[in-house]
């Protein structure tokens, strides 16, 4: 039985020996196909350091916009204000254009008064 173990030996030897490139091949060949897989699988981990700091700006961002939509309904509530402001500027405008008017056709016709209506004329404008 020693005997067959032995033959059984020698020959893994001589198969091992007439084969070693080809087996150093096929182990390197595995090896590499291993590697080829491991890479095309693997998921990128990203450092937790940038993970929390990538964290913390999202919050900060989550805050900025919050506090720029704070400000946009500010600056609209102003808008509202100004153009009601706008609106009463031009009511005037026009009131004040009418007045002018008014007070120029009255100049216009003073020019052509005789003495009693010029009195009449300041005594309703002055009061006196």
């Amino acid at each position: 039985m020693l005997n067959i173990q032995n033959a059984n030996y020698n020959s893994m030897l001589e198969l091992l020996s007439k084969y070693k490139k080809q087996i150093a091949y096929v182990i390197v060949g595995l090896v590499l196909l291993y590697g080829v897989i491991w890479l095309a699988t693997r998921k990128p981990q990203m450092p937790t350091d940038y993970r929390a700091a990538i964290d913390s700006l999202t919050k900060a961002n989550t805050l900025l916009i919050e506090k720029q939509n704070q400000l946009d309904s500010t600056i609209r509530v102003y808008e509202n204000k100004i153009n009601i402001i706008d609106s009463k500027i031009n009511n005037i405008k026009v009131k004040e254009t009418i007045i002018k008017e008014y007070h120029h056709e009255i100049i216009q016709q003073v020019s052509h008064y005789n003495a009693t209506q010029i009195d009449s004329f300041f005594k309703k404008r002055y009061n006196y």
